[in-house]
């Protein structure tokens, strides 16, 4: 009985712990969605499909003694990528 308990915790914070173990930028915001809503099944889904969402992150580059703001969706990975 606890094992299938522990089992049921597990399954219900899963979007909870994909998002923390990922590292995802929003995973407080993903965190408290799955616990205020994760009980309805669309609150769950919800959680789910945004913890597996890639995170963009921003990065300052210098150019010139200029900053700009680059997000990573901008830079190409590879030069055939552009």
């Amino acid at each position: 009985m606890v094992a299938v308990t522990l089992l049921l915790v597990l399954a219900y914070f899963l979007p909870s712990l994909v998002a923390v173990v990922r590292g995802h930028q929003s995973s407080l915001e993903i965190v408290t969605c799955n616990l205020l809503l994760g009980w309805t099944v669309l609150g769950w889904v919800v959680a789910f499909i945004w913890s597996l969402t890639a995170a963009r992150w921003e990065a300052t580059v210098v150019v010139k003694e200029r900053f700009h703001s680059v997000h990573d969706a901008e830079v190409p990975r590879r030069l055939d990528q552009r």
